[in-house]
């Protein structure tokens, strides 16, 4: 599989049940073959966002619009 083209990555940190550590969660935005685009989610730094896209969780429209307020179109997300 080629890489895809990403549109845009978003890093955040969360601490681990016990407090004493952090994991980085990374959401995704990628275009696909026809001008659309979805985002996917993964454990992993921005580093990793080529293996997030390829093997990360699908997300909602609306989960992306909260990593990615601004210039999403509804009509262009792959569900």
């Amino acid at each position: 599989m080629n890489d895809a083209k990403i549109l845009g990555v978003n890093e955040r940190w969360y601490p681990t049940p016990n407090g004493l550590d952090r994991r980085p969660v990374t959401v995704v935005l990628v275009e696909g073959s026809i001008g659309d685009y979805a985002a996917y989610v993964g454990i992993g730094t921005k580093d990793d966002a080529q293996g997030i896209a390829r093997h990360g969780d699908k997300v909602s429209f609306t989960e992306a619009t909260c990593h990615f307020p601004f210039g999403l179109e509804r009509e262009k997300y792959r569900d």
